[in-house]
């Protein structure tokens, strides 16, 4: 499985290097193999410099400015098998989607279905019978995961509700 760890977001100089926002500051990219979205084989990273958002990449096969203008907006994936361990309270994405939400009167809310990145927190989308929930990913919030059992339980007043979420 694919694990997403980043985006594109411009070109650098001429010599088709990209700057990428990096989901995971603890990803070093130096000598990976990275896929690019829309790619089936991957390419290996040449190069890699700081930058505020993430880094700065050389990608194997991309050497100049106008190949690599085709590339901000795509997503970077690497092998999952791969990713670093994450610490307490931390998950990836794909390991969320999927998992059953449930309240804390143990009424179901649906399966997160989508995980969007905003500036204060995640915010995780449950799809259910009663429509569409959104879940901030905060302590206050989110009560437990357990990603084995593939269950999510919310505290329901910190979740906006189907009329809310719409």
């Amino acid at each position: 499985m694919r694990l997403e760890v980043g985006r594109i977001a411009a070109v650098h100089g001429i010599r088709g290097e990209v700057r990428v926002e990096l989901w995971d500051p603890e990803i070093r990219p130096q000598g990976r193999e990275l896929y690019l979205e829309g790619e089936d084989q991957p390419r290996r990273v040449i190069g890699v410099k700081p930058w505020k958002a993430g880094a700065i990449l050389a990608l194997e096969g991309i050497a100049s400015r106008a190949e690599a203008e085709r590339l901000p907006g795509k997503r970077l994936y690497g092998e999952s098998a791969a990713a670093p361990r994450l610490g307490a309270g931390r998950y990836y994405v794909h390991d969320l989607v999927g998992c059953e939400v449930f309240d804390e009167q143990g009424e179901r809310l649906g399966e997160v279905r989508a995980v969007e990145a905003r500036p204060a927190q995640d915010l995780w989308i449950a799809e259910g019978p009663r429509g569409r929930f959104l879940i901030p990913a905060v302590r206050a919030t989110v009560l437990s995961v357990d990603l084995a059992e593939r269950r999510i339980t919310v505290r329901g007043g910190g979740v906006l509700g189907p009329d809310a979420a719409g």
